[in-house]
């Protein structure tokens, strides 16, 4: 059974045990379905994902995919996600009385996932996204490491450290930034030590968490962190060169979208010309979001 349909039913599931047993049906949902009849999510890199445990979501969100070929069109003629929402529930947006209430409840829809949980190493934990919900940036990952599980937080480790050097270089503090991951739990690996990305499936069973997450913080832009962030939020692309396309505007749902390394790459690669690329992308989102930016924060890059 295809990902659609396993979000559906799963969906519908959700809706009854909600106590919802009547809903509309307009003419897209089928025209959606039938365009995506098919494949079984599987991966041969990691253990099957069960058809059983797509991530939850309303049955009645429209899933517009986000551009995944380019440069997106981010004029003011662009809709907007809350237009988008507002346009394909089914549901009344009231059902929540704050954006406080919709996060904890998929906060605790997420961290008491079952079928979430199979995935997690003994003793480790699932991982949510944190911050202000009313965040104007929102920095997304790919996947949890070792000190994420274990803390239940992302970007902890390592990489997380630098970022929160880059956020504060940018005269905010990670309370006022938002920050998540497209993946809820670490990817399993044949030993306890290591990383592996994600595969395109496994982000693709956890993305609608991370559209909901955007849904409710609803920010000016998203930052995708390294190159499988990039393929999970745009699409797989076999061509596409995160080296040829940080520090361009793309979109994710209508809303600008900008491409930058991870921060472990960073840490790899730790070279001034590296950093400078990074801080000129942040650059790019401190004008957009109408930040002041001072001329030393222009000049700035040796101290990441």
């Amino acid at each position: 059974m295809g990902y659609p349909f396993c979000f559906l039913i799963n969906a519908l599931q959700d809706m009854k045990n909600d106590g919802i047993l009547t809903v509309p049906i307009r003419d897209e949902h089928f025209s959606f379905l039938k365009a995506h009849e098919a494949s079984p999510l599987k991966s041969p890199s990691s253990p099957q994902l069960s058809p059983k445990t797509t991530a939850n979501a309303d049955l009645n969100r429209t899933m517009v995919m986000p551009t995944a070929s380019g440069k997106a069109d981010i004029s003011s003629s662009s809709i907007q996600l809350q237009e988008k929402i507002t346009a394909s529930h089914s549901m009344p947006q009231s059902v929540f009385s704050s954006k406080r209430e919709h996060w904890e409840d998929l906060r605790r829809r997420v961290l008491n996932n079952e079928s979430l949980k199979m995935h997690v190493r003994p003793g480790k934990s699932l991982v949510f996204g944190v911050g202000h919900l009313d965040a104007k940036i929102f920095f997304c990952g790919e996947a949890p490491g070792a000190d994420e599980e274990i803390q239940g937080i992302p970007f902890v480790g390592r990489a997380g450290q630098l970022l929160t050097k880059i956020i504060a270089a940018m005269g905010l503090s990670r309370e006022e930034v938002y920050i998540g991951n497209i993946m809820n739990w670490r990817p399993e690996t044949e030993t306890l030590t290591g990383n592996r990305p994600p595969t395109q499936e496994e982000m693709q069973f956890c993305l609608p968490y991370l559209i909901e997450q955007v849904e409710i913080v609803q920010p000016k832009v998203i930052v995708a962190l390294g190159a499988t962030a990039v393929s999970g939020l745009l699409g797989y692309d076999r061509n596409r060169k995160i080296g040829a396309i940080r520090g361009q505007w793309h979109a994710f749902y209508g809303i600008p979208l900008m491409v930058t390394f991870h921060p472990s790459y960073l840490l790899r690669n730790n070279t001034n010309a590296t950093k400078r690329a990074v801080w000129e992308d942040m650059l790019k989102v401190m004008e957009k979001v109408d930040m002041v930016i001072s001329e030393k924060q222009r000049k700035y890059f040796s101290k990441i």
